[in-house]
């Protein structure tokens, strides 16, 4: 079991990933907002951050950069409706491992939180 905090200050979204994810046997910590986020993560460990980019008190992009401040290594999913912040270069210099786009494909963002909770495995380990 893996321990992932949702950030989305849309309440489907966040009771979608959190029932699905469950589903698939990690634990989930839900929140509204980039500060109550970045709260939970300064004083709890988790194994993954999904991010929506627009939140009302800190977007998605400050918190992963403040994130980064703090935990180098700590994977980032970005699910959000902005296709152009999709681009390889926001990317690669936020340190996102994927963005996901709003709608969600259920079967695809299953498919890709697995795989990047099995790289983290695999480099934790390794």
């Amino acid at each position: 079991m893996k321990r992932i905090i949702v950030a989305d200050d849309e309440a489907n979204i966040r009771l979608l990933m959190e029932a699905v994810l469950t589903e698939e046997g990690h634990q989930i910590t839900a929140v509204a907002s980039g500060r109550e986020a970045l709260r939970k993560i300064l004083k709890e460990d988790f194994d993954l951050g999904i991010f929506d980019i627009k939140m009302p008190d800190m977007n998605g992009l400050e918190l992963i950069q403040r994130i980064r401040e703090l935990k180098k290594t700590f994977p980032v999913v970005v699910c959000s409706a902005f296709k152009h912040l999709q681009d390889d270069y926001v990317i690669g210099t936020s340190g996102i491992a994927a963005y996901i786009i709003k709608p969600v494909n259920l079967d695809d963002f299953k498919n890709k939180i697995k795989e990047i909770l099995e790289q983290k495995q695999s480099s934790d380990s390794g």
